[in-house]
């Protein structure tokens, strides 16, 4: 489980076409009041990664009953999956990677950024303890995921920072999941490696049980903010489709008032989001509860972090100018919440 799209999802992501026209009207602020509706039967989208656990325990609380009677959940694995849902009409709302509904509002699709749930996961864990900084991965080896995806991005922009070259400075060998590279450094097959969360938090708990002591050697989004005048890495959030702002504002109004609550209801009830999130989200329970301080679970509006997020697209721009259409989404793409 992972905020992170491989490069195949990255590639649905690429291809997808807008959709899903947002019908006007010549005095939305004098009749819109009249057309407000229920939000009836919405399917909320949620991506397999930790921050999701905020969006579900708003949904399960009931503080969205009056605004989406009959609303449902289920996690999506991939971006075709993601578009067929927000172009057929099943789905306006749904957590994501926050480069994913960037990428596709730059291809047409009328999205908006209204929430991030996650300031960065990604860390380097290791049982090597001579490594406590990012200057220590000189020479080193190290396993890492997703290849020229977002987290291999994120760590490329930080040793760039640091004046080093992961393709000299050190020796990176890819694997195709997170998961892969935890199962790796928890056996010993592996002693470093770059991991998302909860992968980091399970290889640490997998190996403790074999004898093994891993540790938290480096956090990523630690060396972010250094290197972007203390910004954070805003790495998952929720997107919306334009239409949910004109058709139901009672449901965006729900979603202002008790996001901030079910974040704090997630961090004070760790045992229960875990079992709330092996009951929806396809992770064990006790794994969940562990990492969930190491996922920067945040409920914050996405214009107030808007000069972390450009930092971050920059970044992405400048090393895979696909990953969001080869531009800076456009300032009213980012929401208040």
């Amino acid at each position: 489980m992972t905020v992170l799209l491989t490069r195949r999802q990255f590639a649905g992501a690429l291809a997808l076409s807008a959709g899903g026209a947002l019908s006007g009207l010549a005095c939305p602020a004098i009749i819109r009041p009249a057309l407000a509706k229920p939000a009836e039967g919405l399917e909320i989208l949620g991506a397999p990664n930790g921050s999701t656990i905020v969006l579900l325990r708003l949904l399960q609380s009931g503080a969205l009953d009056a605004a989406a009677p009959g609303a449902s959940f289920r996690l999506w694995r991939d971006t075709d999956e993601l578009r067929a849902a927000i172009v057929s009409g099943r789905t306006s709302l749904f957590t994501t990677p926050t480069h994913v509904p960037a990428n596709l509002a730059n291809r047409g699709l009328p999205l908006k950024l209204f929430a991030i749930l996650s300031m960065g996961h990604l860390f380097v864990v290791s049982g090597d303890e001579s490594i406590k900084s990012f200057k220590d991965l000189a020479g080193k080896e190290l396993v890492g995921f997703f290849k020229n995806d977002m987290p291999d991005l994120v760590f490329r922009s930080i040793a760039k920072g640091y004046g080093m070259d992961p393709d000299k400075d050190m020796t990176i060998t890819y694997v195709r999941t997170p998961m892969e590279a935890a199962q790796m450094l928890a056996s010993g097959r592996a002693t470093t490696a770059i991991l998302s969360e909860p992968p980091a938090t399970a290889s640490i708990m997998m190996a403790k049980k074999e004898g093994r002591t891993l540790y938290r050697s480096i956090s990523l989004q630690e060396d972010w903010k250094k290197q972007h005048n203390g910004l954070g890495l805003p790495m998952a959030g929720i997107a919306i489709h334009e239409r949910l702002l004109d058709e139901n504002p009672e449901l965006i109004a729900a979603m202002r008032a008790g996001l901030p609550g079910a974040r704090d209801w997630v961090m004070a009830n760790k045992a229960e989001a875990g079992q709330l999130a092996e009951a929806k989200m396809d992770v064990k329970a006790h794994m969940f509860a562990n990492a969930l301080d190491h996922f920067n679970v945040v409920a914050e509006g996405a214009a107030s972090l808007k000069p972390g997020l450009v930092a971050f697209y920059e970044t992405l721009l400048a090393f895979q100018p696909d990953a969001l259409a080869g531009k800076l989404p456009p300032d009213s793409f980012y929401l208040n919440m």
